[in-house]
């Protein structure tokens, strides 16, 4: 498995890609995907878990997850990534709201079907925001900034209707609630344990709870947006490192620099010096 270092040359992109079946292995980045397929069949690989995906299909990649795909032999797929950061959303009223599905896993699949209305509407959108870039229309990044919004929207609203009342049951609400505190004040200083009490559940409940839903530890859920947030500086600024380190809410530049190299496998020099996509 190695690590892909994209970096963005804004918060968020729509790229046309087309993709073979020459051997590749397993890559993690810190965007956030949704893949929508166009063109021919592919397998879409999460971990240890493959999908068979078709035109139309749309595809969900969280954050640091390990993920490939693949075409049959000499059909080479078409598809349209949607790449973004969680800056992406935060000047939008509740933006934190809507990338809540990338950060959790219980109860949620990464395949949207394309014989439902949700995928439709996507493909729709992804498709009309590239073909914006792609012809020059006038204010294109501000068509594809509302197909951004648009797509958000249709997977949130997926997510919500395709869960059933017992998968929605097994997900405490306290742990929701602190999913979205810490999305929206990752750059503060946070103690888990306060949190815990916060939300009124005990450590051990709130650690293990905590878990089932995003598959990650609180403190390693916290720092993954908080590297996600540097990487994102390290991109659009020129901040010096100990500035950006603070603006992401690590508390010293040696944690930073520790926690930074252990996820993308560059230091944050390394990483600011690499070109863009």
């Amino acid at each position: 498995m190695h690590v892909e270092h994209l970096q963005l040359q804004r918060s968020f992109a729509f790229c046309r890609v087309w993709g073979s079946d020459e051997e590749h292995d397993l890559h993690v980045h810190a965007c956030l995907e949704i893949g929508v397929v166009l063109k021919n069949e592919l397998e879409y690989r999460f971990n240890d878990h493959t999908y068979i995906g078709r035109p139309g299909d749309v595809f969900l990649c969280r954050p640091f997850e390990p993920h490939w795909s693949f075409s049959k032999p000499n059909q080479p797929f078409e598809c349209i990534l949607v790449l973004f950061t969680p800056t992406a959303v935060h000047k939008i009223p509740d933006g934190n709201q809507l990338i809540k599905p990338f950060y959790t896993t219980k109860g949620v699949q990464p395949l949207i079907p394309a014989n439902t209305n949700f995928a439709k509407a996507i493909s729709k959108a992804a498709t009309l925001a590239v073909e914006a870039q792609e012809q020059g229309k006038e204010a294109w990044l501000t068509q594809q900034f509302m197909h951004f919004i648009d797509i958000l929207l249709q997977v949130n609203q997926y997510m919500k209707e395709s869960q059933s009342t017992d998968i929605q049951t097994l997900i405490p609400s306290e742990i929701v609630e602190a999913v979205g505190y810490m999305l929206d004040h990752y750059h503060e200083p946070l103690d888990i344990e306060k949190l815990s009490w916060q939300v009124g559940l005990g450590r051990t409940m709130f650690f293990k709870e905590f878990r089932l839903l995003t598959g990650l530890t609180p403190n390693e859920f916290l720092n993954r947006l908080r590297i996600q947030s540097a990487s994102d500086l390290l991109r659009s600024t020129n901040k010096s490192m100990i500035d950006l380190a603070f603006a992401s809410g690590f508390q010293s530049l040696s944690a930073f620099n520790k926690q930074f190299k252990s996820y993308t496998g560059l230091s944050p020099r390394e990483y600011r010096k690499k070109p863009n996509t």
